[in-house]
């Protein structure tokens, strides 16, 4: 009887003192927050808001990407403060739209641990993206180095009639054999030979979503300007027509074991 008493004295003092002390610890821990300049428009400042609510834990205080949740990622968060981005629809050397940010706010990345924002309203999207922006102002104040080249690959985009038939599906496979079975693996699981040894892990093109988007434009893209600042290699040299050819067998390795 005795012994249950104490058992009881030590529960009852316990579990409050250790709920008062999850309490104390939450109301007095203060997260990594970016700083206030006083160079923001009032936009931007806006959009700092919504960057240290949604953003700051992986994307860091100083938007380089060096958070300490970015330590547990093996495909890590970009540094804002070189202005590169591998989800985008310019070629390489250039810079993103804001549709293309957009796309990524809404979208996420699927297969990385960027989450959809799809459900923030549209106003606080833009304004972070005006936030983002001030990491490498002087780059986004010149703009586009080639404003003739740097052109979204969206506007030329116009998926054939065929896609998906028999015939394109039969070409992407000689061509995914000859240029993608190193790093995605023969199967398209993300497996191959050189997948290890990459600093960014390759897409498993078997998954049911992909973080380039939802439609086959979107791969089409990919395979057109690449993944800047990975080991995503743009493949523009291919035709138009075997560039369709690779992603509806892509399209086909998704879907085959539906």
């Amino acid at each position: 009887m005795g012994e249950n008493t104490a058992i009881r004295w030590v529960l009852f003092f316990f579990f409050p003192a250790l709920f008062l002390y999850g309490l104390l610890h939450i109301y007095s821990s203060k997260p990594a927050q970016a700083k206030r300049t006083a160079n923001l428009t009032a936009e931007e400042e806006a959009g700092r808001k919504v960057y240290n609510k949604f953003c700051v834990g992986c994307h860091g205080v100083n938007g380089d990407g060096q958070s300490e949740a970015a330590k547990f990622f093996k495909d890590k968060p970009p540094n804002f403060h070189t202005a590169v981005f591998r989800w985008k629809s310019t070629p390489e050397g250039c810079l993103p739209t804001d549709e293309d940010l957009m796309h990524v706010l809404n979208w996420g990345l699927l297969q990385t641990p960027m989450p959809s924002f799809k459900l923030v309203p549209e106003i606080q999207k833009k304004a972070v993206i005006a936030y983002i922006k001030t990491f490498a102002k002087e780059k986004w104040e010149k703009g586009q180095p080639d404003p003739e080249k740097c052109q979204s690959v969206y506007k030329n985009i116009k998926k054939p009639k065929d896609f998906g038939s028999p015939e394109l599906v039969a070409r992407g496979k000689e061509l995914y054999a000859q240029n993608c079975t190193a790093c995605h693996g023969e199967q398209g699981m993300g497996d191959g030979p050189l997948a290890m040894s990459l600093p960014v892990p390759p897409t498993d093109l078997t998954y049911p979503v992909r973080a380039a988007g939802p439609k086959p434009e979107d791969t089409f893209r990919v395979l057109t300007v690449g993944l800047e600042g990975s080991p995503m290699p743009a493949f523009g040299h291919l035709s138009e027509r075997d560039r369709w050819a690779l992603v509806s067998y892509i399209a086909y390795l998704m879907n085959k074991n539906k």
